[in-house]
Order: C-alpha cells, then sequence, then structure tokens
C-alpha cells in the first residue's frame, strides 16, 4: 500500500503537465514523442466498430484521443487510472473532442477492476505496467477480456544484464537520484521502485503463458541510450 500511496501523490503532481514530460522523457531516453511511440506500439491495434475498448493507466486520457484523432472504430472506450488528478485532465480531453461521448472514466485500480468479466474486446496499458504487480494484472485482463479478446501492453523491458543484484542496485540508485534531481521524493520513490519490475522478453513470455494467453508476439524497439530499457511492445489473445 506504501508504494501505491507514492504513486498516487508523484502521479498526482505530475498530472497538469503529464504530456510533456512524457515527450521529453520519451525523447530523451529512447528519441520518440508520446504520438510516435504509439504509432509504434499501436500499429497492429485494429478494432472493429464495436468493440469495447479497455486503457488501464490512461492518465490523461491521451490514448482514447490518439484513437480517436487516429480515426481508430470502436464503440467505447473506458479509461481506468488509480489517480483522480490525471482522470480530471482526461475529462477535460474528453469533452474537447469526444463528441460522441464514447469516451468513460473509472478511477479504480488494475489490481482490483470493477468490471465484470467478459466485458472488454480489447485492452491496452501503456508505460504503466512497471508500477504495477503484473501477474495480478495481466488476470485481471484475462478475466475482463471476452473469449478471443486482444491485449497490448507497452512499457519498457530489461535485458538479462538487469538480474544481476549489482546492476540492479546501481540503476535503482541512478533512477532515484535522477528523479530526485529533476522532480520531487515522490517521483524518485517510484520510479527506482518500478526497476524490479522491468522484465526480460522471456519473462513476458512466461507471464502471458501462466496467465493463459495464446498468440503471443513481442517486439522490442532500439532505446536511444545504452542505459536506459528498451520498449517492448507485446500482444496477446485470450
Amino acid at each position: 500500500m506504501n508504494g501505491q500511496r507514492d504513486i498516487i501523490t508523484a502521479f498526482s503532481d505530475m498530472a497538469p503537465r503529464y504530456e510533456q514530460l512524457m515527450d521529453h522523457e520519451l525523447n530523451r531516453f529512447w528519441g520518440l514523442d508520446y504520438a510516435a511511440f504509439l504509432d509504434k506500439a499501436l500499429r497492429d491495434f485494429k478494432p472493429l466498430s464495436n468493440d469495447l475498448i479497455l486503457d488501464i493507466a490512461t492518465g490523461t486520457g491521451f490514448i482514447p484521443g490518439y484513437l480517436i484523432k487516429s480515426r481508430k472504430p470502436f464503440s467505447k472506450i473506458i479509461g481506468l487510472d488509480i489517480t483522480f488528478d490525471m482522470l480530471v485532465h482526461a475529462r477535460q480531453r474528453a469533452r474537447e473532442i469526444d463528441d460522441q461521448d464514447r469516451v468513460l472514466l473509472v478511477c479504480a485500480s488494475a489490481h482490483a477492476m470493477p468490471f465484470r468479466k467478459s466485458s472488454f474486446d480489447r485492452a491496452i496499458c501503456c508505460l504503466a505496467t512497471h508500477h504495477m504487480d503484473v501477474p495480478a494484472l495481466l488476470n485481471n485482463i484475462h478475466q475482463t477480456l471476452k473469449s478471443g479478446g486482444h491485449v497490448t501492453v507497452a512499457d519498457a523491458g530489461g535485458s538479462s544484464r538487469w538480474k544481476n543484484l549489482i546492476i540492479k542496485s546501481f540503476i535503482k540508485a541512478g533512477a532515484f537520484l535522477y528523479f530526485l534531481i529533476v522532480e520531487n521524493p515522490s517521483r524518485a520513490v517510484a520510479e527506482s521502485s518500478a526497476i524490479a519490475n522491468i522484465r526480460t522478453s522471456e519473462e513476458w513470455h512466461e507471464l502471458f503463458n501462466d496467465c493463459q494467453f495464446t498468440r503471443f508476439h513481442l517486439r522490442q524497439l532500439k532505446s536511444r541510450r545504452f542505459y536506459a530499457p528498451d520498449p517492448v511492445i507485446i500482444e496477446a489473445q485470450k
């Protein structure tokens, strides 16, 4: 629970400048802004016009806005986030661009989603799994997806070197110092604690397999910095 409080505190503080911050950080480490990263992450995301989509850790609602602006067909998208302040900004975005009221927002944890089983056709979770209990998250996604439903996960991926205790400790300390200097203590704690949740391709495959997903496919992009984890994009089916 303490970790969850750190995350809520950090992201509440970030909410008014979240998208500018993501543009800056993604450009610095991966050489992509937020929209360009989504172009790659959602390259094979092809919803149908009657699809109900779940966007987990929606933040300021950038992904629902991206899908609408990209003219992707869907019926409705539910944006779920644990941070209420983020959803305040997401609501404003939805009012500005969603003239059909297709964006709905829910403040709740991805570890305890308030949805019925087999509710969604597709689920998305971008740049958030490193802050989560991934096995619990994937089990919840599996339960909320309809049979044959698709999930797309995009986040930082680790290499086998990250499993070395000395290297992991060094990266964790570096992340803490970096975010303490450029941000604040709550962000430093949240991001350094997240290092333990950055997984290798093999670990991702095992996690999805354990949760009984099929058609697992992982793409790995190249980081701009040698010390930064490479982005991974994962697609799977229930």
